[in-house]
Protein backbone atom coordinates (compact mmCIF):
# COMPACT_ATOMS: atom_id res chain seq x y z
CA UNK A 1 0.00 0.00 0.00
CA UNK A 2 1.40 3.38 -1.00
CA UNK A 3 0.40 5.51 1.98
CA UNK A 4 3.11 8.17 1.95
CA UNK A 5 3.21 10.23 5.16
CA UNK A 6 4.90 13.53 5.88
CA UNK A 7 6.18 14.35 9.33
CA UNK A 8 6.17 17.81 10.87
CA UNK A 9 6.29 19.18 14.39
CA UNK A 10 3.26 20.99 15.71
CA UNK A 11 3.39 24.23 17.74
CA UNK A 12 3.68 22.31 21.02
CA UNK A 13 6.42 20.07 19.61
CA UNK A 14 3.99 17.22 19.05
CA UNK A 15 4.22 15.10 15.92
CA UNK A 16 1.74 15.69 13.11
CA UNK A 17 1.28 13.21 10.27
CA UNK A 18 -0.48 13.66 6.95
CA UNK A 19 -0.68 11.67 3.74
CA UNK A 20 0.07 13.06 0.30
CA UNK A 21 -3.68 12.84 -0.43
CA UNK A 22 -4.47 14.93 2.65
CA UNK A 23 -1.89 17.52 1.59
CA UNK A 24 -3.54 17.79 -1.87
CA UNK A 25 -6.98 18.14 -0.28
CA UNK A 26 -5.83 20.85 2.14
CA UNK A 27 -4.10 22.66 -0.71
CA UNK A 28 -7.31 22.69 -2.77
CA UNK A 29 -9.30 23.94 0.21
CA UNK A 30 -6.74 26.67 0.89
CA UNK A 31 -6.90 27.78 -2.76
CA UNK A 32 -10.71 27.88 -2.62
CA UNK A 33 -10.64 29.87 0.61
CA UNK A 34 -8.31 32.47 -0.93
CA UNK A 35 -10.39 32.62 -4.12
CA UNK A 36 -13.60 33.18 -2.17
CA UNK A 37 -12.00 35.73 0.17
CA UNK A 38 -11.11 37.81 -2.89
CA UNK A 39 -14.86 37.86 -3.70
CA UNK A 40 -15.76 38.80 -0.14
CA UNK A 41 -17.24 35.39 0.63
CA UNK A 42 -16.36 32.56 2.98
CA UNK A 43 -16.59 28.82 2.56
CA UNK A 44 -18.08 25.93 4.45
CA UNK A 45 -17.24 22.26 4.38
CA UNK A 46 -19.62 19.78 5.90
CA UNK A 47 -20.18 16.07 5.88
CA UNK A 48 -23.52 15.13 4.37
CA UNK A 49 -25.76 12.12 4.78
CA UNK A 50 -28.35 10.75 2.41
CA UNK A 51 -31.67 12.47 3.09
CA UNK A 52 -30.20 15.63 4.68
CA UNK A 53 -31.52 18.96 3.41
CA UNK A 54 -29.19 20.71 0.97
CA UNK A 55 -27.98 24.22 1.81
CA UNK A 56 -29.91 26.96 0.04
CA UNK A 57 -32.35 24.48 -1.51
CA UNK A 58 -35.46 22.46 -0.72
CA UNK A 59 -33.74 19.36 -2.14
CA UNK A 60 -32.09 16.59 -0.14
CA UNK A 61 -28.78 14.84 -0.71
CA UNK A 62 -28.97 11.40 -2.31
CA UNK A 63 -25.74 9.98 -0.87
CA UNK A 64 -23.21 10.24 1.95
CA UNK A 65 -20.20 12.46 1.31
CA UNK A 66 -19.19 16.12 1.47
CA UNK A 67 -20.63 19.52 0.60
CA UNK A 68 -18.41 22.53 -0.02
CA UNK A 69 -20.15 25.85 -0.37
CA UNK A 70 -20.09 29.60 -0.21
CA UNK A 71 -21.16 31.95 2.56
CA UNK A 72 -22.00 35.23 0.87
CA UNK A 73 -24.34 38.17 1.15
CA UNK A 74 -27.21 35.99 -0.07
CA UNK A 75 -26.59 33.30 2.55
CA UNK A 76 -25.17 29.80 2.16
CA UNK A 77 -25.21 27.79 -1.04
CA UNK A 78 -23.53 24.56 -2.06
CA UNK A 79 -20.92 24.91 -4.77
CA UNK A 80 -20.23 21.18 -5.08
CA UNK A 81 -21.16 17.89 -3.43
CA UNK A 82 -19.74 14.42 -3.77
CA UNK A 83 -18.29 11.42 -1.98
CA UNK A 84 -14.59 12.49 -1.90
CA UNK A 85 -13.54 15.76 -0.29
CA UNK A 86 -10.57 16.47 -2.59
CA UNK A 87 -12.74 16.16 -5.71
CA UNK A 88 -15.52 18.24 -4.15
CA UNK A 89 -13.06 21.01 -3.22
CA UNK A 90 -11.71 21.08 -6.79
CA UNK A 91 -15.24 21.12 -8.26
CA UNK A 92 -16.19 23.96 -5.91
CA UNK A 93 -13.22 26.02 -7.17
CA UNK A 94 -14.41 25.51 -10.73
CA UNK A 95 -18.00 26.38 -9.82
CA UNK A 96 -16.89 29.57 -8.05
CA UNK A 97 -14.96 30.83 -11.08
Amino acid sequence: MDDEHHFTLGPAGDELWSTAEEERTFSRIRDLLVQMAERGSGIYIRPIREGMSASGSAETYGFDGWAVGEFGEGGARDLAVGPWLDQVAEAARSAAS
